[in-house]
């Protein structure tokens, strides 16, 4: 399987509640919410947050455009951007391979860094997302912006599951129970599944 897909790029740090990947190719990490896999045994995780920065901490990037005509110019006529900026994003665990099967929660270990990074197949989707059992991992990650990658995940999943608009009603219960006593928040994630 892993042949025929698209890697994404490599993981270059890793914990078991989340790791950081670098993409291969300048602004072309996978949206918000995307399901990915990595390592063997396999680690899944959601993309939580997307950056774009200088490979060089210690080398801030500048601005380049003043006398360019459009964004493009800027990258034309500094060719060197292309090895000097990279795109990575953050992953945020919630399940791993084991014994031929898929198991919601923290894995008993991290991916190897250098591991690829691939798009979870629909199959995987379908999966990972079946009991919802991910929705307190994502919900008590302590991403600053969980809710928001909560419900782009659900979106994403629900276009690549059977029956997406049943798919987003079970997990809007299932955020129901998680969220008890949060309906203000609650209320904002589900406005967001739509």
């Amino acid at each position: 399987m892993e042949a025929t897909m698209e890697r994404i790029g490599e993981v270059v740090g890793a914990d078991t509640r989340r790791f950081t990947v670098q993409c291969y190719r300048l602004y072309e990490a996978p949206p918000l919410g995307t399901l990915v896999r990595t390592g063997n045994p396999s680690v899944y995780a959601v993309v939580s947050e997307v950056s774009t920065e200088s490979l060089d901490p210690g080398r801030p990037v500048i601005a380049r455009g003043e006398g360019a005509a459009t964004e493009e110019d800027v990258y034309r006529d500094n060719p060197q951007l292309d090895k000097l900026l990279c795109t990575r994003f953050q992953g945020q665990t919630i399940g791993y391979s084991q014994d031929d099967g898929l198991l919601t929660g923290l894995p008993p270990l991290p991916p190897r860094i250098h591991s690829f990074i691939y798009p979870c197949t629909a199959e995987e989707v379908a999966a990972l997302t079946q009991s919802r059992s991910f929705v307190p991992l994502l919900l008590n990650s302590g991403v600053p912006s969980s809710d928001e990658v909560i419900a782009a995940c659900l979106r994403l999943a629900s276009r690549q599951v059977a029956n997406g608009q049943d798919f987003l009603v079970r997990a809007g219960k299932a955020l129901a129970v998680e969220m008890s006593g949060q309906l203000p928040r609650l209320n904002a994630i589900l406005r967001r599944l739509s």
